[in-house]
């Protein structure tokens, strides 16, 4: 596809020249340029919050309209580095052949044309199908991508949705867009300080379309922020900083609209800090991030991924969090996945009923997934599950049902899960050894947990420990402790 072809689109000529200034050339691959393993995981920390928004109000509509489909739905920071992707597999091998994968980066001037990293550029919705592509490789996708803004207007990353050329619709632009106000909608709700919610609407009908204006308000009714269907009904583009009531008395024959105004208390959890009878820190301010972080997810239904080393301390971690949380009545189960026989993983897992197998009780089995109900799943060295089981697991998370191995009916099951590994999932979801749409679902939160030789309460910790054990009156020499906190600790 030449230049001149494309002169009629404004935006996608002006692209294509940026492209060729940028050095690119149409019929040689791109440098596959992508962040460190430790890098995209911070990066994911960081945007965590829209990574669970995400997966929240867009993935379950992208897996209603795509689930049989070559298409993938793609997160990326502002910087345009893949921090989320989810849809079919089997797409998801060819698209990494052009490194359209986790942690590559997709700015314009590194893939050059392309949705993703032009509607960076652009700072609005971009479709960019087939042969629009700058770069040939690229050409046998279309992609649609939004970018997706804070309320302050600060870009914080891009939406898209990439399929087969032949077999992506104009009204995936659409479809994006309705995502990306979705999310930019429920952003609104964990602004800091925001205590009061307003949904505005031209009809009541409209109130909880998804389509409503919206403002945030501190609690003395100062506006912190709107969106843009506010600025509309308002008739003002911008009411931050005035007062709630004083906007709301205020309605005009042209610009009419109802409202309801709700708390915010429901987004906001309660902070638990750590303390020495927990046993987990005693003044760690690693240990202590990742408890506060875990402890706002854990009554939130949103799946945690705990990475660490053995030995630093994960069970431990676990134990705390279930006694700090609103399931601290329910049961703790946990499951070692490298410990259980690869012939009984299954009927552990999920259970079986009577005559299931040669060697089934007669009773049946609930399995550790139901004995878990109204509690929490502690499936530790989750790398180690094999791949048959991973999909049922998957099943689980998505559809809140376990099948037991020998039954056609579906179990309803209610549990919070919490996984962990010492292993490192991308690469082997790259080997194919792990299903890379139950790492999505299991990663709503990843915490890494620090080694030993890492902390900074490691005194500390030692002597509590030994005040545990000893006996009476027994002190830890400094010669003792001055080798415990040398030692190379695995």
């Amino acid at each position: 596809m030449e230049l001149q072809h494309i002169s009629d689109n404004n935006w996608l000529s002006t692209s294509w020249i940026r492209s060729e200034q940028a050095g690119l050339k149409q019929r040689r691959r791109p440098e596959d340029i992508r962040v460190t393993p430790a890098t995209l995981q911070d990066r994911r920390h960081q945007l965590n919050f829209l990574l669970e928004t995400v997966t929240q109000f867009a993935l379950p509509l992208f897996n209603q309209l795509f689930a049989h489909s070559d298409s993938r739905l793609i997160l990326t920071d502002a910087d345009g580095v893949i921090i989320g992707s989810w849809g079919q597999p089997k797409f998801r091998e060819k698209l990494t052949e052009i490194a359209l994968s986790s942690g590559a980066c997709w700015q314009e001037k590194v893939k050059g044309t392309n949705a993703i990293g032009t509607a960076i550029i652009e700072a609005k919705p971009v479709s960019v199908i087939g042969d629009q592509h700058f770069i040939q490789h690229h050409r046998f996708i279309s992609c649609s991508a939004n970018p997706i803004f804070d309320h302050l207007g600060h870009l914080i990353g891009v939406l898209d949705i990439t399929s087969e050329q032949k077999k992506h619709d104009f009204s995936t632009q659409v479809l994006v867009q309705n995502m990306v106000q979705q999310v930019e909608n429920q952003l609104l709700n964990l602004i800091p300080q925001g205590h009061i919610r307003v949904d505005l609407a031209c009809e009541k009908g409209l109130l909880n379309s998804g389509w409503q204006g919206i403002i945030i308000a501190n609690e003395d009714g100062q506006i912190l922020a709107h969106n843009q269907v506010a600025s509309q009904l308002l008739a003002q583009q911008n009411v931050i900083g005035q007062s709630l009531d004083d906007i709301l008395s205020i309605q005009s024959a042209d610009h009419p609209f109802v409202f309801k105004t709700k708390p915010l208390t429901d987004k906001k959890v309660k902070s638990r800090s750590v303390t020495a009878s927990n046993d987990l820190h005693y003044g760690d301010s690693t240990v202590e991030h990742c408890w506060q972080q875990a402890n706002r997810v854990i009554d939130k239904d949103i799946s945690l991924l705990i990475l660490g080393e053995t030995g630093v301390g994960k069970n431990e971690f676990v134990k705390a969090l279930h006694k700090n949380s609103q399931r601290k009545t329910g049961p703790l189960v946990s499951v070692n996945c490298g410990a259980l026989p690869k012939d009984l993983v299954e009927s552990e897992l999920f259970g079986y009923v009577a005559g299931a197998f040669t060697g089934a009780n007669s009773k049946g089995y609930q399995g550790k997934i139901r004995q878990a109900h109204k509690g929490i799943l502690f499936l530790d060295e989750i790398a180690d599950l094999p791949l048959e089981a991973q999909s049922r697991l998957l099943h689980v998370l998505q559809d809140k049902t376990v099948l037991p191995v020998g039954s056609n009916q579906s179990v309803q099951v209610d549990t919070q899960i919490i996984a962990a590994t010492h292993k490192d999932l991308d690469s082997l979801v790259s080997e194919g050894l792990f299903r890379q749409d139950l790492y999505y679902r299991l990663n709503g939160l990843i915490i890494e947990l620090p080694r030993f030789e890492e902390r900074d309460d490691k005194q500390q910790l030692i002597e509590n420990i030994h005040r545990r054990h000893a006996e009476s009156e027994q002190q830890l020499c400094p010669h003792l402790l001055s080798l415990l906190l040398s030692y190379s600790w695995p």
